[in-house]
């Protein structure tokens, strides 16, 4: 199986990993000022990434990304004849020109988006037909030293130096949770197949699933109202933003979903929305083997972007079912005024 990944970030790495030691043949497409860069980590051994787990809190199994061909555009994407081209890049990628252009001029078997608003169709145009996958990432991946921040774990000696005293390479937690698929049967069979080689749980849904969408939004609200409260956990549990957050959990929820029963609107009620965002807050750093405050805090200002647009997206879907947006255009407003 020949697969180009499009996205070399953190992601796109441990996929690529992931992909190496499943025995697929491997192509990486990155931006022009990155080729050089990946062609001289290959030819030193490898991109290091560092794998952590509540047993491995300070000594991460290390793993290398080596084997791959390192590709720059269009035209070499074609010469590598992939069999199936994994996105997994930011969001507003998928609702450009460029990504359409790219897969006319690529031809593929499948194709997997990456996409955290789950399975949307107006990314898709006619060319593409049931080729299209789409997938939910439930790994959490970053570059080791997050920006300078120093949120790797304490007394490790495994990660190499990324320059400045900082560790380089990627870090990452895969917790036993399932990539969420949708898509048509044949597709996901085929995407499902090598994810399990890769050793990742798989979930199949039927086309227009809304759960990853769901989740997502849930997952935005929730960092962006710890954002607005100076990205401190506990300072969260007491904050007006928490509330305002679970609210709009709430609505974009609500925005994804054709119909609710008894059942769902009680869990999506703002008390029980709002207790399981403080108890989150307060679990949160039991939970994960390393800081979560800072990772947050990385990779939510990272994707800035990515989070307004998920917003945007999520409260048009909201107003579109009838749902009041009122919370989503606090944490929006806030989020803008903050920026």
């Amino acid at each position: 199986m020949r697969v180009l990944i499009v996205g070399c970030g953190a992601v796109g790495q441990v996929y690529g990993l992931a992909l190496q030691q499943a025995g697929a043949t491997l192509g990486l497409l990155c931006r022009p000022a990155a080729v050089e860069k990946l062609e001289r980590a290959r030819e030193q051994g490898g991109l290091p990434l560092f794998q952590l787990s509540h047993k491995h809190r300070k000594d991460p199994i290390v793993h290398r990304l080596k084997d791959y061909q390192v590709i720059a555009d269009a035209a070499e994407s074609q010469r590598f004849e992939p069999d199936q081209i994994w996105f997994t890049t930011p969001s507003q990628v998928y609702y450009s020109d460029w990504f359409r252009d790219f897969l006319r001029q690529v031809p593929s078997r499948r194709v997997v988006c990456f996409s955290p608003e789950g399975s949307r169709t107006e990314f898709l145009d006619e060319s593409m037909g049931d080729r299209v996958v789409f997938g939910g990432t439930t790994f959490m991946a970053w570059q080791s030293d997050l920006g300078g921040g120093g949120a790797w774990p304490s007394g490790g000696g495994a990660w190499p130096s990324g320059g400045g005293g900082r560790p380089g390479g990627v870090s990452f937690w895969r917790p036993p949770l399932g990539i969420p698929l949708a898509g048509s049967r044949d597709a996901c069979r085929e995407v499902a197949q090598l994810l399990k080689q890769a050793g990742f749980r798989v979930m199949v849904g039927s086309p227009g699933s809304h759960s990853q969408a769901a989740a997502t939004a849930g997952m935005t609200a929730f960092a962006t109202g710890l954002e607005l409260s100076g990205w401190s956990l506990r300072s969260y549990r007491k904050s007006p933003w928490l509330r305002r957050a679970a609210g709009a959990c709430r609505e974009a929820i609500m925005g994804q979903l054709p119909r609710t029963g008894a059942l769902a609107r009680a869990l999506l009620s703002d008390p029980v929305l709002s207790a399981s965002f403080c108890l989150t807050a307060a679990l949160l750093p039991l939970l994960l083997p390393f800081d979560g405050e800072k990772y947050l805090k990385f990779h939510y200002t990272k994707t800035r972007e990515q989070t307004v647009l998920l917003l945007n997206v999520f409260m048009k879907d909201a107003i579109g079912r009838g749902v009041p947006v009122t919370d989503i255009q606090s944490l929006l407003q806030g989020l803008l005024g903050a920026s």
